[in-house]
């Protein structure tokens, strides 16, 4: 065997060390990015996990379509707060981070977002279960009554996430939502212990107990201990409260069109395929919610880095579409190799229908990874009619191919979203062309920011 020369050697091990202080440059200033928005991944995809374990456990003690009645009502929560504070969900962290009193901010926003939330609970129950078949057991009193007091524990739990992120504390966010996911396993698998039978209100319930105590806890910490870092300013942002009201307002309507096309997919299925043969293809549509919600978790973070550092470098950019581009591309493909192995965890009457469901809807994973990226810029810039628009067009393509298509199907109803993600995408496009070159980010009040494009870190 012929030795290397020395020479070669020591070439190729300057090669090496090239390699790796170009990779640390092109990484340069990102670490802050890199772990609270890591951590904000692995929380959204650890809670989805667990929620997952949640529900194969009750598929396998309860019947398909308690399951699917149980699934169906937590999506509607989860919709109901989108609908009523989604625009503040997603602009808490961006206002936080640039905000003199970030206290008084994240109070105000609570206050509004409870009482949005309270209100559209009340009266999704009260008038959705006379329109559409498919809702009629929220009829019953006891879950109409857990339905708006969860939409209002969800509310305020979604809104202590987004002002921890405001704040980079997406390593608590991670520790908070693990003690949750696995307090929920806890408490269902204690259930039958107790002698109590597994139906829709204790299902849910399971979520919200313990999701209630951590409320109180996560509130004590924000607000009321002396050390909070909500106590400290964050920045020098002064907001126009005209210019705040319309850019929120835009945001609302974008936020409240979204919202409600996420009422209607659970709606769908259960009208037009039944609460049995529903079950799978909510369990699949629900593990496409837990991956785009960890996408759109990152993007929040990307737009807390940049205002907070005053600059979106290019390192930034590089990371944030490196790892979603990653996320969304290996969702697929194991989607497409294991997704009847992976719902047949749920129960072998899950894996024939289920399969081919969620290997249709993680192709859509790309589209929204650009819808998200684009409506992260657009707040930045105060752009909030971009993002209407955006939504919009989703909502018109949807209901155009609900309209169109034979969704007496699973997969019919699966195409028809993710057609309409690419369609929403297509208009991202503009505004991530964006993204290029030296910036011009206005603040949310809408005045203008210098934002310029760094080569390298900051």
């Amino acid at each position: 065997m012929r030795s290397e020369p020395a020479d070669e050697i020591v070439e190729r091990s300057g090669a090496g060390s090239v390699s790796l202080r170009t990779l640390r440059s092109q990484l340069s200033g990102t670490s802050s990015l890199a772990v609270n928005g890591g951590a904000l991944i692995i929380n959204v995809i650890a809670s989805g996990l667990s929620g997952f374990v949640f529900w194969i456990i009750a598929a396998r003690a309860v019947e398909p379509a308690v399951v699917a009645r149980a699934t169906a009502m937590v999506i509607t929560m989860l919709a109901v707060v989108s609908l009523s504070q989604q625009s503040l969900t997603v602009n808490i962290p961006v206002l936080i981070a640039g905000s003199p009193r970030p206290r008084r901010l994240a109070g105000k926003a609570y206050v509004c977002g409870v009482s949005l939330t309270a209100a559209t609970a009340l009266l999704y129950v009260s008038v959705g279960t006379r329109l559409v078949s498919g809702l009629a057991y929220l009829r019953a009193e006891r879950l109409a009554i857990i339905f708006v007091l969860g939409c209002v524990v969800w509310s305020i739990f979604s809104l202590q996430d987004a002002v921890l992120t405001g704040l980079r504390r997406g390593r608590l966010v991670l520790l908070e939502n693990s003690v949750w996911g696995l307090a929920r396993l806890l408490f269902v698998l204690a259930l039958p212990l107790f002698g109590l039978k597994l139906q829709v209100g204790w299902l849910v319930a399971a979520w919200l107990i313990p999701a209630s105590l951590l409320v109180a806890m996560i509130s004590y910490f924000l607000f009321v201990l002396p050390s909070s870092p909500l106590r400290q300013p964050l920045g020098s942002d002064r907001l126009s409260r005209r210019r705040l009201v319309y850019f929120l307002g835009v945001e609302h309507l974008a936020s409240m069109t979204g919202a409600f096309v996420a009422l209607v997919v659970p709606a769908v299925a259960l009208t037009s395929l039944g609460a049995g043969p529903a079950a799978p293809m909510l369990a699949a549509y629900s593990f496409v919610a837990v991956s785009e919600n960890a996408m759109g978790s990152f993007a929040q973070a990307f737009a807390v880095e940049v205002r907070r550092n005053g600059h979106a470098s290019r390192n930034l950019i590089a990371l944030t579409c490196i790892l979603l581009g990653g996320f969304s591309f290996g969702a697929i493909a194991l989607a497409q190799l294991f997704a009847d192995d992976f719902m047949s965890l749920f129960g072998e009457d899950y894996r024939a229908s289920g399969g081919p469901v969620l290997a249709i809807l993680v192709l859509g994973l790309p589209a929204r990874c650009m819808m998200m990226l684009s409506s992260a810029g657009n707040r930045l810039r105060g752009r909030s009619w971009r993002n209407l628009a955006q939504t919009m067009i989703y909502s018109v393509a949807l209901f155009a191919g609900l309209a169109i298509a034979d969704v007496e199907t699973a997969p019919a109803l699966a195409v028809c979203l993710v057609v309409a993600r690419y369609v929403a995408a297509a208009f991202a496009i503009i505004n991530l062309r964006e993204l290029k070159g030296s910036r011009d980010i206005r603040a949310a009040d809408g005045e203008r920011v210098s934002v310029p494009v760094a080569a390298e870190g900051h």
